[in-house]
């Protein structure tokens, strides 16, 4: 996640995610038909079913690493989801996941997840300091001014965006060839429905989220950020030719990257739920009726999570916010699993092209 390296904010890593059922048939022997096979349907996986494998690809003249696993029921003449999970500020592939618990979390409902490693420098200090490109976290202003104030925290500059400006603190790399490349990867050596890709990811994982659901909608089926929303300036959403839903969660005490269009407690200013929202249902995206209702889930009232959306998308994609009773932090306590929950849920409900449900 973003946060200083001075400790302000730390990760809550629980342990305790509740009992989960290992070696879940994959959703096709449910009766799912997948609509689409990959090249790598068939053939050998790149790491052992029901185990997670670090793996590198190089992309221009950078060597670029990731964290894959596969559910212990995998088989390579099934095709099955794939979600991507984007680790916050300084975090690594390997944190993300024990993070998220989303392996353990896909070995009970049969999909595969990879987990992306964001590009990394080191400070005077000998601090590692890892970020993902969301556009806006490597602009020192935007279309409505800075995007810190004048006395906001510094964080250490990304060597490869050249001389230090004000607000600038994430990776200028270049981010989305990475994840394309890696999908592009995926797909010849895993068998995936290319239908049912889906990418979630914490605070500055969640930003590149909502960034790639605006520069590469045709490569996912739906999106759910997490603790994260583009800088003042920087809100954006794919058109209406490319059906795209994303559900938007945070928590409702998180003054870190604040989705209440207020300044953050590190001096900050990011984009508003309300405002991402507007966006993505606007006519231009995803042409959604303007007023919200609720939008119930299976974890209402867990952790306070509750859920709306603007109804009725004329491409039959959904746009939910969720909010939950937490700070800057994964919809998780005490054992209960809630953000995983529903995330998975709002990911199994659509795929590519569809829009809405299957």
């Amino acid at each position: 996640m973003k946060r200083t390296l001075r400790g302000a904010v730390s990760m809550v890593l629980v342990a305790a995610l509740g009992t989960l059922a290992c070696g879940a048939e994959p959703e096709e022997a449910t009766g799912e038909v997948a609509l689409a096979r990959s090249a790598g349907c068939g053939l050998a996986p790149p790491v052992a079913p029901g185990e997670s494998g670090a793996l590198s690809l190089t992309v221009g003249e950078l060597e670029r690493r990731y964290v894959l696993h596969l559910p212990p029921a995998y088989d390579s003449a099934r095709p099955l989801s794939l979600m991507l999970d984007f680790h916050g500020y300084t975090g690594t592939a390997e944190s993300e996941e024990e993070y998220t618990g989303l392996s353990r979390h896909a070995d009970a409902h049969g999909y595969a997840v990879v987990y992306p490693q964001g590009t990394a420098f080191l400070t005077e200090d000998g601090d590692s300091v890892t970020s993902w490109n969301d556009l806006a976290g490597s602009r020192s202003s935007g279309p409505e001014g800075p995007i810190c104030s004048e006395d906001a925290f510094e964080y250490p500059h990304p060597p490869e965006c050249g001389d230090p400006t004000p607000c600038t603190w994430a990776t200028c790399h270049d981010d989305l060839a990475f994840v394309e490349q890696l999908l592009d990867t995926l797909e010849q050596t895993v068998c995936v429905d290319l239908d049912r890709v889906y990418a979630t990811g914490m605070s500055n994982g969640g930003m590149f989220v909502h960034r790639l659901g605006c520069a590469m909608p045709e490569r996912f089926a739906a999106i759910a950020p997490v603790g994260g929303t583009l800088a003042r300036g920087f809100n954006c959403a794919p058109g209406p030719s490319t059906p795209l839903s994303m559900m938007n969660v945070n928590g409702r005490r998180d003054d870190y990257v604040s989705q209440k269009g207020v300044v953050s407690s590190d001096g900050y200013y990011y984009t508003s739920a309300a405002d991402v929202m507007s966006r993505w249902a606007s006519p231009e995206a995803q042409n959604c009726k303007p007023a919200t209702t609720p939008y119930p889930t299976s974890a209402d009232g867990l952790l306070g999570i509750d859920c709306y959306q603007h109804p009725d998308c004329a491409t039959g994609a959904e746009v939910v916010h969720c909010d939950w009773d937490g700070e800057h932090d994964w919809p998780q306590a005490e054992g209960i699993d809630a953000g995983n929950q529903i995330i998975w849920e709002f990911f199994s409900k659509h795929s590519r092209g569809g829009g809405g449900s299957r």
